[in-house]
């Protein structure tokens, strides 16, 4: 009998690491849902500034007349606000990744001064504080 032939996934399609994966067609996915929500969203604000715009010219009211102007200005901020989600979704993508470990500990925070030292606050300080289980020395 034959072998059954499996296929064993490439190192970029097991990796989480967003950085290292090739476009999966789940993303692909999304972002075609994506797109076309936001041309139907977008088509849809300039058909009812359209609309109002002719309900403004057949009674002649100003109230009208900046509701038009208001979905337009509606579907220009929601293009704008789209447009730079994307650019920033596009940095965040060439961005090189942070280092996962520092040898000397996490940076974060300002630096301190010689002998300053940070109250620490984590839950191995309040486990002993609270004399729950092992809490170190």
């Amino acid at each position: 009998m034959p072998r059954s032939s499996r296929r064993t996934a490439s190192p970029e399609q097991t990796s989480t690491d967003p950085h290292t994966r090739g476009p999966s067609a789940g993303r692909w996915f999304r972002a075609v849902v994506v797109v076309a929500a936001a041309v139907f969203v977008i088509g849809l604000m300039v058909r009812l500034s359209l609309w109002q715009w002719g309900r403004a010219r057949e009674r002649g009211a100003l109230l009208n007349y900046s509701y038009a102007v208001e979905w337009l200005v509606f579907a220009v901020l929601t293009t704008v606000g789209l447009v730079h989600l994307w650019r920033e979704s596009r940095r965040e993508q060439t961005r090189k990744p942070a280092p996962e470990h520092h040898p000397d500990g996490p940076l974060v925070g300002p630096p301190l001064a010689p002998g300053e030292e940070l109250e620490e606050v984590t839950w191995v300080r309040l486990r002993r504080r609270m004399g729950l289980g092992r809490g170190g020395s």
